[in-house]
């Protein structure tokens, strides 16, 4: 309960400092961090494109990490809305991951976007899609567990694809 308190604490001291400093780049990161967390992407939006208008060089080195929420965001809500909803929230999904995937191949979150990826594809059922970017990620990936995870993805993926 306590650690709830701090945080919650620490986030309104954030909030603070943001409303002082709204150009701050890593302040909007943060905060719209924190909504994204809290499932409040309404919020996390108008925070997240100001980040990305004023830090378009990644100074902050929080770009990748925010493309990346926001890509796992709306790739949650792919599932349990309208056919036109859902294919609003897979563009954006694949458009988030793609950005980390296209101009931040060296931030710690490059083979994340990936695998994410290719589930989401995998989730629309764009099998060729999601095989071609688990096998590369599986046969590239530095981190272990993330091609271990592409691997095992892959196989499942190839059997839902065979399956149709």
């Amino acid at each position: 309960m306590e650690d709830a308190l701090e945080k919650e604490t620490e986030f309104q001291e954030t909030l603070e400092k943001l409303k002082a400093k709204s150009d701050d780049a890593k302040l909007n990161v943060q905060v719209a961090l924190i909504y994204l967390e809290r499932k409040q992407l309404d919020k996390a939006i108008p925070l997240s494109e100001k980040a990305f208008a004023q830090d378009p060089r990644n100074r902050s080195k929080l770009i990748p990490n925010l493309h990346n929420q926001l890509g796992l965001t709306y790739g949650n809500l792919l599932e349990g809305t309208s056919a036109e909803e859902s294919e609003v929230y897979f563009e954006k999904a694949v458009s988030h991951f793609k950005t980390v995937i296209d101009k931040y191949p060296n931030s710690i979150v490059y083979e994340q976007a990936q695998y994410y990826l290719g589930v989401t594809y995998a989730i629309r059922e764009h099998y060729k899609d999601a095989i071609a970017v688990l096998e590369k990620l599986s046969h590239h990936a530095k981190d272990a567990n993330i091609r271990q995870n592409a691997e095992a993805m892959l196989e499942r993926v190839k059997d839902l694809a065979n399956a149709n």
